[in-house]
């Protein structure tokens, strides 16, 4: 240490005594031979026009933040033989320091923080080397400003699509605490630290991804946020897949598809994309009974009434992607008879008598179900008729049944009088 030095670092000594109190004062009083603070070349200088406290580089809040204390080579028993402890005040919120001087941690909440740090030789007797007798100290104030961070606020951008316009917008938020995370969407100039974005796409300075996809993959780059003196980066993924496909498995609808009171089922299925759907009604509305599975895409339970029900579903995958398409289910009314009676037959006259129904859904297929029709009648199963010449006279009672296209059944009994 040069003469001139050391009268420099005794005027500074000469003037803290002069400013400290009580047992700061008392403190302050220490030997020549301490370590020193290196505060010419460490990263803690002085500041203007107040010689006596050293700023520390500015912390962030929510960013990782480590400046190391040094000692100034050639005094006390530094380099190797000293070590630093904080007294009478303290970091700010979320920092630390270690026994070597090693201040480090993420700050929690903006602010200024002065503090005191000493810095001790290493005596003998504290396990240092033989020629470092005492336990000398030499002290000085630090200071720290932590300003508002910056975070980048996304952690899922939406997936892409080949040969489908892309676009997402990246957002960082000015935090001035970290419990709970407190901040305001504030404008950031952006750009590409590390990676690659699909092909296709692109990165503005505004944070705003942009382009048609080319190519399939999962594209993983770092994006770096700017606003003021803070900065950002974060790591983001962007999968290209293939375009997804709904279909629907009653569109357009040409015939009845479904009747009141049978129970109905469908599922739309879908193709493309990643991962598993999720369906949702994008418009119109399911018939009063009946509805949407959201993680299968099946219709189902049992309409309630007839009518056409124009409707559209939306399929969207794990990652964003979405597809629509229309859809109609027409419902008919429940399957019943509309025949009540059969107008009389005649022994050796020729006969015909249509059987009428209403709703269902066709085809409809006829069957005697029990009793017996006259001799020389018969029942058309695809007509629906009663058909012949009857042989003898006499009543007839017969129980007709009916099954439609969806297998719902209706049963009447009627009676067929022959008269001679």
């Amino acid at each position: 240490m040069t003469s001139a030095s050391a009268a420099l670092r005794t005027a500074r000594r000469l003037k803290l005594a002069l400013i400290l109190v009580g047992a700061v004062a008392a403190i302050a009083a220490t030997g020549g031979s301490a370590a020193d603070f290196d505060i010419d070349g460490g990263p803690c200088r002085e500041t203007p026009g107040e010689e006596l406290l050293l700023r520390c580089p500015t912390a962030y809040v929510g960013t990782a933040y480590e400046v190391q204390i040094e000692s100034e080579e050639g005094s006390g028993c530094s380099p190797n033989y000293d070590y630093f402890v904080i007294v009478n005040s303290s970091l700010p919120a979320g920092l630390t320091m270690s026994r070597d001087g090693l201040i480090s941690g993420v700050p929690t909440v903006t602010g200024f923080t002065r503090f005191w740090i000493h810095d001790h030789d290493l005596s003998r007797a504290q396990g240092g080397p033989d020629w470092c007798l005492d336990d000398d100290v030499s002290e000085h104030e630090f200071s720290i400003y932590v300003d508002p961070g910056l975070e980048i606020a996304n952690t899922d951008l939406v997936g892409a699509t080949v040969g489908q316009a892309y676009s997402g917008t990246l957002t960082a938020k000015r935090i001035v605490a970290l419990n709970p995370p407190t901040g305001d969407v504030v404008p950031a100039t952006w750009s590409l630290e590390s990676g690659a974005l699909p092909p296709g796409v692109t990165l503005s300075p505004q944070g705003a991804l942009s382009g048609t996809p080319t190519t399939e993959g999962r594209y993983v780059f770092v994006v770096k946020a700017g606003s003021g003196s803070a900065f950002a980066t974060k790591e983001l993924a962007i999968s290209v897949r293939q375009p997804v496909v709904a279909q629907s498995p009653f569109a357009p609808a040409q015939r009845p598809r479904a009747e009141v009171g049978a129970r109905f089922g469908k599922s739309a299925t879908a193709t493309g994309g990643s991962g598993t759907y999720t369906w949702t009604l994008a418009s119109g509305a399911l018939p009063a009974g009946l509805a949407l599975n959201t993680g299968t895409g099946a219709i189902s339970g049992i309409p309630q009434s007839p009518g056409t029900f124009p409707f559209a579903l939306k399929a969207t995958d794990a990652e964003g992607r979405v597809a629509t398409v229309d859809a109609s289910l027409t419902v008919a009314p429940r399957l019943t008879f509309k025949t009540t009676s059969l107008r009389a037959a005649k022994v050796g006259r020729s006969y015909r008598a249509r059987i009428a129904t209403a709703g269902g859904v066709q085809p409809l297929q006829w069957k005697v179900l029990a009793g017996r029709l006259p001799k020389g009648i018969r029942l058309d199963s695809t007509l629906a008729t009663l058909a012949g010449t009857p042989a003898r006279a006499g009543s007839f009672g017969v129980t007709l049944r009916v099954t439609d296209g969806l297998k719902v059944v209706a049963k009447k009994t009627l009676r067929l009088v022959v008269t001679g």
